[in-house]
């Protein structure tokens, strides 16, 4: 609140107050006349006129006398016995001082003010305050394309870091480029050899070759497992992998190693499932032994996997959404800040096939150090169809969105694609 706002605050308040209270502190300087006094006057004004009546000759010295005789009594009776002050006491009204509710006016009129104001004005403000905050950050914060682009040229001027590749990789996945996300992914490998950056580059690799591991991808996996064998993305990946290369006892062996993750997740469950129970069928097919499912994935309760901030999100889309797209188009599922910056903390792609679906957005999906779900209390999620695969939405998707009032909570929200983006 700045100093010229008060200023004329305060002013107008004194102001009203003065307005308010003057006439209780003021004293009347001119009273009403006595009511001897008015009849005083009276009395003359008749005489004059009757001086005048005699002097003019309308009226003789004996009517004169009978006349002069009859205002001295009407003068006589009208007066009261008293002096003029007394007189003007009985017959008419003094103004009189109260300064005792004028003191109270003052204290009370600013008093009120400040009250409602604190009540009223000082909530306005915070919100505004807080609106225009919002507003002015989302207005500085950069695109994804302008960070990026900013991104790409200290690359291209600086040898950077592991996290600088594997920044600039996972913002090209977001946005679809994976060839580009593929190249900064290996760059990143160059400088060290780390699991998590292998899987990330195998799953970019199936990206390209709808949603299947070639032998790159399939060797970067197993890799990523050999240095890291409880990694329960690197167990996925080539559990995954070595089923789409028909190994299946292989497969079986990597996919019924996270039991205790199905336990905690029906979605991974029910995947995990699926390819075991294809595996076990293809060895039975061809005559070999396979334990059963009982055996293969147990119900081991586990802890949680992570301390991370996640949302679990349920993803469907409206009939008339989906008519006018085909199986193969993209599904963007993703988390904003409700205020705040308008890069995603988190995002997971689908084809329109997959849904329905439940998805996981956590922390781990970040694109950015402190850009994540954990910062923020209040999220949008929001899932959105596109026939061109681009990650900002253009007219013609179809979209839907939930708001999440804490993050913390694990609480499963659901969000149906139905609206179409103008």
């Amino acid at each position: 609140m700045n100093v010229s706002f008060w200023g004329a605050m305060l002013s107008l308040l004194l102001v009203a107050i003065v307005i308010t209270i003057f006439p209780l502190l003021r004293i009347r300087q001119s009273k009403s006349l006595a009511y001897k006094t008015s009849n005083i006057q009276l009395h003359e004004e008749k005489l004059n006129e009757l001086n005048i009546d005699l002097q003019e000759d309308r009226i003789d010295q004996a009517a004169y006398k009978i006349a002069r005789q009859e205002l001295d009594r009407e003068l006589l009776i009208d007066a009261p016995i008293e002096n003029k002050e007394t007189a003007a006491l009985h017959y008419t009204a003094e103004a009189k001082k109260h300064p005792a509710l004028a003191l109270a006016i003052a204290v009370f009129i600013p008093t009120l003010s400040l009250l409602v104001y604190m009540q009223l004005g000082m909530h306005a403000d915070a919100e505004q305050e807080a609106a225009a905050t919002a507003t002015a950050a989302e207005k500085t914060m950069p695109s994804v394309e302008e960070m990026v682009a900013k991104l790409e040229q200290y690359l291209q001027e600086n040898k950077g870091e592991l996290k600088d590749w594997v920044m600039l990789g996972r913002s090209y996945k977001h946005l679809g480029r994976y060839g580009e996300a593929a190249n900064a992914f290996a760059a990143a490998s160059e400088l060290e050899q780390n699991p998590q950056v292998m899987l990330e580059h195998a799953e970019v690799i199936a990206l390209m070759n709808d949603q299947k591991f070639n032998e790159q991808a399939h060797d970067l996996a197993l890799k990523a497992l050999a240095l890291a064998p409880d990694n329960v993305n690197a167990l996925w990946f080539s559990g995954v992998a070595e089923f789409q290369f028909a190994n299946y006892r292989e497969s079986i062996k990597y996919l019924s190693q996270l039991s205790s993750v199905a336990e905690q997740d029906a979605e991974i469950d029910r995947s995990l499932r699926f390819y075991i129970s294809q595996a076990r069928e293809q060895l039975i097919a061809a005559g070999e032994s396979v334990a059963s499912m009982d055996e293969l994935l147990p119900p081991v309760k586990a802890e949680p996997l992570a301390n991370l901030a996640s949302i679990k999100v349920k993803v469907d889309v409206s009939a008339d959404a989906r008519q006018n797209f085909t199986d193969a188009d993209i599904v963007f599922v993703y988390a904003k800040a409700l205020t705040g910056p308008k890069m995603p903390l988190a995002a997971q792609r689908l084809t329109l096939a997959d849904l329905p679906a439940t998805v996981v957005l956590d922390d781990s999906m970040a694109m950015m150090e402190g850009m994540n779900i954990s910062a923020f209390k209040q999220v949008v999620v929001s899932a959105r169809v596109t026939r061109t695969g681009a990650a900002i939405a253009q007219s013609g998707d179809y979209i839907g969105q939930v708001t999440v009032a804490d993050v913390t909570s694990t609480d499963e929200v659901t969000v149906n694609i139905d609206s179409l983006v103008p």
